[in-house]
């Protein structure tokens, strides 16, 4: 009977006891599997972007062809707004935490996205310099004078290197040449991000050439450098990111 009674006792007790292991659980209605305001604020924003660069380049593809679909001139500015403004904004916002396009995915297939958005970019912008080298030599126009041009070379150069070490760190560690494979991927990025962001202000520099200056006003060339500033701040601040977190963690091994 004693024994009966303790048992009656501390089963009485017990059940008086708050249960303290679901304390510090999330209420379910945080779980109810509605996005955030944040994840939606970021969504939207990607969503925009993403807009932004699909609708430049039809317009600078229709401009192109509104004009003469024979203007070599035309068609260096839609291929080289085409590789930078698309493929190479797109290959690095596919990589955002909260892309509508890639959310989801595993890093595996992020990176043969990005490689395949990079090569794309990569041969357009070939094929627009070649396009203008092949343009000014028909006219006998000097070549590499203006800021614009000199900007896109230099972008060009840095998009050759971006491409060389992206290759390098996808071969057998022992061509590293005794480097880091974390070492090579910061070079990797930090080129990238500067290439990236040389590339885009030579895409800026462009709507103040000779050639936009007379097909369109002040207001409406403003227009396109602010849109395409916007849009490259977005790539460019995750690309700086994601460089300042691999400069981290080398600093600290």
């Amino acid at each position: 009977m004693d024994s009966e009674n303790t048992v009656s006792a501390h089963s009485e007790i017990g059940s008086h006891i708050p249960d303290v292991s679901n304390a510090n659980k999330k209420p379910e209605s945080r779980k109810s599997g509605r996005p955030s305001f944040r994840v939606a604020f970021f969504s939207l924003g990607d969503s925009l972007c993403h807009a932004l660069t699909i609708s430049m380049v039809v317009y600078f593809f229709w401009d192109c062809l509104n004009q003469s679909i024979s203007s070599l001139t035309g068609w260096h500015a839609s291929l080289f707004t085409l590789a930078y403004v698309f493929f190479m904004t797109e290959g690095l916002l596919i990589f955002l935490p909260h892309s509508v396009i890639s959310r989801g995915w595993g890093h595996k297939y992020l990176i043969k996205l990005h490689w395949i958005l990079e090569l794309l970019g990569f041969i357009c912008l070939a094929s627009g310099m070649t396009i203008i080298i092949v343009s000014k030599n028909q006219s006998n126009r000097r070549h590499f004078v203006s800021s614009h041009a000199i900007t896109g070379l230099v972008a060009v150069i840095l998009a050759v290197l971006v491409s060389l070490f992206g290759w390098w760190t996808r071969l057998d560690r022992k061509y590293h040449l005794g480097l880091k494979m974390s070492h090579l991927k910061l070079i990797h990025t930090a080129l990238g991000v500067v290439s990236y962001g040389v590339g885009m202000a030579a895409q800026i520099l462009g709507y103040f050439t000779h050639y936009y200056m007379k097909k369109h006003d002040v207001e409406w060339r403003v227009f396109l450098s602010v849109m395409t500033a916007l849009l490259s701040l977005v790539a460019f601040l995750f690309a700086s990111t994601s460089l300042y977190k691999r400069t981290r963690e080398i600093l600290r091994k």
